[in-house]
């Protein structure tokens, strides 16, 4: 698991006299008005189709991504299984979690909270409540809400959206598979810790978009697990204690037909 990204701001006792000189000599900013109700469409240069989403989520995902500490984007992935397995694991993410747990990938926690929600527990600092607020056959968006427990910094809270888009595509191989892309945005809720991370975003960036978007990258992980050893997953799968029977039916159909490799010439390219 990744180290608390916060304390990679203070491996140097000099770094953390610059910032704070850096704090004094910009002197305390004055943001110009956002409108956080409003969301550009293309974000990472992937369109999305924010104008879907309800006011209220319109807003709350704005408020981060219009006022972002940090972004990033993270990929084209490619995960060798087909788009209707992948969003399986994306949509039920207890059931991945357990399985993630039982083949020795990682150590999250899932928590259902209501209706698309979830707490999570990276195992590592890190916990947070995340809501899917828009599902389409190709995209997911997700706000996050959550805090983050180190040693430098006893407790940091944030929040995050977070845009993922999955387009199937074929395997050189003939394989059905998902390219998969992340973009990313948190945003701080200590001001002064927003501006330390502000002066620091080269140094610091990529440290904080491998915390938030690890999950997914487990997801991954496990997508090329079962490409290459389908019998241990599903045997794994099989033996999840407490699981809705019907979901797990359905992953075992998904999972046995992943096992077909197909020979298309073309991947077709749902909506989003």
């Amino acid at each position: 698991m990744d180290r608390g990204w916060l304390e990679a701001l203070v491996g140097n006792s000099w770094l953390i006299g610059a910032v704070v000189t850096g704090l004094v000599l910009i002197g305390p900013s004055t943001p110009a008005a956002i409108d956080h109700c409003e969301i550009a469409a293309e974000q990472g240069g992937i369109r999305f189709p924010v104008e879907q989403l309800d006011s209220s989520a319109r807003c709350l995902i704005g408020l981060v991504v219009n006022d972002s500490t940090t972004s990033d984007v993270v990929g084209p992935v490619e995960t060798p299984i087909p788009l209707e397995l992948y969003g399986f694991l994306v949509d039920h993410p207890i059931v991945t979690a357990l399985l993630v747990q039982s083949l020795g990938l990682a150590s999250y926690q899932f928590t259902g909270r209501g209706h698309h929600q979830y707490w999570v527990n990276d195992g590592d600092g890190t916990q947070a409540l995340l809501s899917l607020v828009y599902q389409g056959q190709t995209t997911r968006i997700y706000h996050l809400a959550g805090y983050h427990e180190g040693h430098v910094f006893p407790l940091v809270r944030a929040k995050a959206a977070v845009f993922l888009r999955m387009l199937p595509v074929v395997t050189p191989d003939g394989r059905l598979a998902v390219e998969n892309t992340l973009i990313s945005y948190t945003r701080l809720d200590d001001p002064w810790l927003a501006g330390v991370v502000r002066i620091l975003r080269p140094l610091i960036g990529g440290a904080v978009t491998r915390k938030l978007s690890r999950g997914f990258q487990v997801t991954n992980q496990l997508g090329t697990l079962i490409a290459n050893d389908p019998d241990r997953v599903a045997q794994q799968a099989g033996a999840l204690p407490q699981m809705d029977p019907e979901v797990m039916r359905t992953l075992a159909a998904l999972l046995q037909t992943s096992r077909r490799p197909t020979t298309p010439l073309v991947s077709p390219v749902p909506p989003p």
